[in-house]
């Protein structure tokens, strides 16, 4: 999962990846089904920008070619006073 969140742009540790890996799992039970899910990602990867462990996982995420961010989604669908929230 901590490969799948670099390739997003999120660069965490193993730590953050078990985190929403953990998350997911919990969303996929048919118990879940309509209810919202939060994972805390403690902290930002900074520190592994230069662990050997990540350097495989920076390489490919600096190659990635940018783009642009989606259109912002209403947020009124999801409880909020206002499109933005």
């Amino acid at each position: 999962m901590t490969h799948n969140l670099w390739m997003m742009g999120l660069p965490v540790g193993a730590s953050a990846g078990a985190i929403v890996s953990a998350a997911v799992k919990v969303c996929a039970r048919p118990e879940s089904k309509g209810k919202l899910t939060v994972a805390i990602i403690p902290s930002f990867g900074e520190r592994y920008f230069t662990h050997p462990m990540f350097a495989e996982i920076k390489d490919k995420a600096e190659g990635l070619e940018k783009q642009p961010l989606p259109e912002p989604f209403d947020n009124t669908e999801y409880g909020f006073a206002t499109s933005r929230g």
